[in-house]
C-alpha cells in the first residue's frame, strides 16, 4: 500500500480546521461576489418565534421583523450601492429603520467596506418621503450623502469567512454625545452569506463598557427570495 504523503496529508487536514478566508491578502477578488450576497427580501420570523418557544421575555426578544434591501442609483454614493428597510412584521409598512449601504474595496485595510448612511432623526418628514423606497426606488431622487445623518467612522469593515462574509465597525471609531450627553460610540457586527444577514448592535461607553445594547442577541434574517 502506497503511504500517503504526510506534507499532503497535513494540508488536507488543515483546509477542515482552518476557516476559509479566500482571497484575505486581495479582496478585490471577492468584491463582486460580496456585492451579489445582498439584495433580496428577509425576516427574522423563526427567530421571533424560537425566542418565544423558549419563553424569553418579550423585552429580551428581537422583535419579528422584515427586511428589503434593494439595489440603487445613487452615484453619489458610490457605483455600488444599496438600500435597506426594516418593517414591523406585525404591521408590514410600518418602517422602523431605514439605511444606505455603499460598497467598495479599501486598500489601505486590504478589506471590503460598507459605507454606512444612517437616516436623521430629526427629519421625520424625510422617512416618510422615502418610505417603501424598495418598491419605488423613484422615492430616492435626489438623496444624497448630505440628506444622511453624517456620522463619521461608523463604517463596517468586511473579510471572506466560509461561504459568506463577516464584518464590524472599528471600536471606538462611531463615536457621538448619548441623548444625556455621555461621550459613547455605536459598534456593530455583521455576517452576510447567501442565505441569511445577521448582526449585533450596541452602543458602548469609551471605556468598552456596554451603555446600551439595541439587539439583545444576534438579529438572524433569512433571506426568502
Amino acid at each position: 500500500m502506497n503511504r500517503l504523503n504526510p506534507a499532503i496529508l497535513f494540508a488536507f487536514v488543515l483546509g477542515f480546521l482552518v476557516p476559509n478566508r479566500v482571497h484575505a491578502d486581495n479582496p478585490a477578488q471577492d468584491f463582486q461576489r460580496f456585492v451579489a450576497l445582498w439584495a433580496g427580501d428577509y425576516d427574522n420570523l423563526s427567530q421571533a418565534k424560537a425566542q418565544a418557544a423558549i419563553g424569553l421575555p418579550e423585552k429580551e426578544r428581537n422583535p419579528a421583523t422584515l427586511l428589503f434591501i434593494r439595489k440603487v442609483d445613487l452615484p453619489s454614493f458610490g457605483p455600488e450601492v444599496f438600500y435597506a428597510e426594516w418593517q414591523d412584521a406585525r404591521m408590514p409598512g410600518k418602517v422602523t429603520r431605514q439605511r444606505i449601504y455603499g460598497f467598495e474595496v479599501d486598500a489601505v485595510e486590504k478589506k471590503l467596506r460598507l459605507n454606512l448612511h444612517i437616516w436623521p432623526a430629526d427629519k421625520p418628514d424625510f422617512v416618510t418621503q422615502t418610505s417603501g423606497a424598495y418598491l419605488d426606488p423613484a422615492k430616492l431622487s435626489g438623496v444624497t450623502p448630505a440628506d444622511m445623518a453624517g456620522l463619521k467612522g461608523c463604517d463596517v469593515f468586511f473579510e471572506s469567512d466560509g461561504d459568506g462574509f463577516s464584518g464590524a465597525m472599528k471600536r471606538g471609531a462611531c463615536a457621538f454625545p448619548a441623548p444625556n450627553g455621555t461621550p459613547i460610540y455605536s459598534w456593530s457586527q455583521m455576517k452576510i452569506t447567501a442565505t441569511q444577514f445577521s448582526y449585533l448592535d450596541g452602543w458602548f461607553n469609551l471605556d468598552c463598557a456596554p451603555f446600551q445594547r439595541f439587539t439583545k442577541e444576534w438579529f438572524v434574517f433569512e433571506k426568502k427570495r
